[in-house]
């Protein structure tokens, strides 16, 4: 094969034999070839001196400098298999050069695993489907090597990432709640979607909280939680969807103040209540409310829809009914022996606990501006407040739509300033009227800004610490 030519070399070949017999000039050799006069000279000595032979190139055949040799390349492969089989490729580089005594680019290493099938153990899903595709391919064709097969059955297997093992229910109701919200459209006259809020007991199956709303959001997860608490009591654990209850309308956009996050939120309410929140992004690892929420799809929208319920409010008003039967066909029986819900007491305020808080600064004229409204500071006489300019202050808005101000353990009530006076002290004669006193709760733990502010500080640690171990 010492003439064989490839197309372009062949090329080249025929236009200056052609011209050497007369059939082309130079001229026109020149333009097919792009090439100068003293090029297509040279082209045709070569030509008469070495024929076909001497538009071959000179490299063709010849082995590079650089190429390993087949020893070389067994003995790796053998080195990996049986001394090295558990080291990633980059490891296993530097102990060829370290130990082995072997010199060659982490490229050409590479090439020589791959060529054989072997697959790093951090090798990506995608890597793992290649290689079993193509030994799959292979034993269809000629058969596999025993190493061959290990390692097809080896990227068969389903990784620990991917696999969700069934497990057992908790031992006690209370012990673990599960919450989602599942979007759906939920009324048959109304093609919009609709967010679904549930909360869901693993030990019993009972659901112990469902709430319509428009978007998903910590409002909706509120609701949930005030039924659950009144009906039910505190649970041990709550395992919600990590990426749900960021994701919602009105959720704040990524990198908004760790304050504003509803997570946040809804941990600092937990931590109040003494609950375990813990979040994953996993579907599977809460499968009891996914399963829930398939359910609900198959017989509480066919149940709505023979009601005659055609929006949000008729929805959550029909759900107070409908969770008992429920639960009463579906769910295990509570028992008071194995019961691990904690009972509220007396003096325990929902609507204190389950608020929302934000951290804001005095503006100049003594105001806080919350929700792109302007607020005055009053205390419990009915005072006028006048904190300093730029002081900071946590914002408490509670269920029952009150505002309040916390600052250095002190409570103050917000009420909107108005744009005009309502009555002019000049031109208008009106008997002046009291102003009833603000009615401001006594300063409890939740609602001073120091614990909030503390919590803040912990979920930022938190936040640096799994991202160290996530860059480490």
């Amino acid at each position: 094969m010492e003439d064989y030519l490839n197309m372009n070399e062949k090329h080249k070949y025929n236009i200056i034999k052609a011209v050497v017999n007369g059939r082309k000039s130079k001229a026109r050799a020149e333009v097919e070839l792009n090439l100068s006069r003293r090029q297509i000279n040279r082209l045709i000595l070569k030509y008469k001196q070495e024929g076909r032979k001497g538009f071959r190139h000179k490299n063709a055949n010849r082995k590079p400098s650089t190429t390993i040799d087949r020893h070389t390349r067994k003995r790796i492969v053998q080195l990996y298999r049986s001394k090295y089989y558990d080291f990633n490729f980059t490891h296993f580089h530097e102990k060829l050069q370290e130990v082995e005594g072997e010199h060659l680019s982490e490229s050409s290493l590479r090439n020589i695993l791959k060529e054989v099938h072997i697959v790093s153990p951090l090798a990506t899903r995608r890597t793992k489907r290649r290689v079993a595709k193509e030994l799959e391919d292979k034993a269809d064709k000629k058969g596999l090597t025993h190493h061959e097969k290990d390692t097809l059955q080896g990227v068969q297997i389903v990784e620990n990432s991917k696999a969700h093992p069934s497990r057992p229910r908790c031992k006690y109701a209370g012990e673990l709640l599960q919450m989602d919200a599942s979007q759906h459209p939920w009324f048959e006259a109304d093609e919009n979607d609709y967010y679904l809020h549930a909360a869901i007991d693993d030990a019993t199956g009972t659901v112990v909280g469902a709430y319509f709303a428009a978007q998903e959001t910590l409002e909706g997860y509120y609701q949930v939680s005030h039924q659950f608490l009144t009906h039910y009591g505190i649970p041990h654990r709550i395992l919600t969807d990590y990426r749900s209850i960021f994701s919602g309308a009105h959720a704040p956009k990524k990198g908004a103040a760790l304050e504003e996050q509803a997570l946040t939120q809804y941990g600092y309410a937990c931590q109040t209540l003494g609950i375990e929140l813990e979040a994953t992004s996993v579907p599977q690892a809460k499968g009891r409310i996914e399963r829930l929420f398939g359910t609900f799809q198959n017989r509480l929208l066919q149940e709505m829809r023979l009601s005659g319920i055609r929006n949000m409010d008729e929805a959550n008003q029909f759900l107070r009914d409908y969770l008992p039967q429920f639960n009463q066909k579906f769910a295990h029986p509570i028992k008071d022996s194995i019961n691990a819900f904690e009972k509220l007491s007396a003096d325990t305020n929902l609507n204190q606990i389950l608020a929302k808080f934000a951290l804001r600064v005095i503006h100049s004229g003594h105001t806080v501006r919350y929700n792109n409204q302007v607020y005055h500071l009053y205390d419990q006489h009915g005072q006028q407040v006048y904190l300093p300019r730029k002081t900071k202050v946590m914002v408490i808005s509670t269920r029952n739509q009150q505002l309040f101000v916390s600052h250095k353990n002190q409570l103050f009530e917000l009420i909107e300033m108005p744009s005009h006076q309502a009555v002019s002290k000049t031109l208008d004669i009106q008997e002046a009227q009291p102003k009833p006193k603000p009615h401001i709760p006594p300063m409890s733990h939740p609602w001073k800004a120091q614990s909030y502010q503390q919590y803040l500080k912990k979920q930022e640690y938190i936040k640096k610490k799994e991202l160290v171990e996530v860059t480490s």
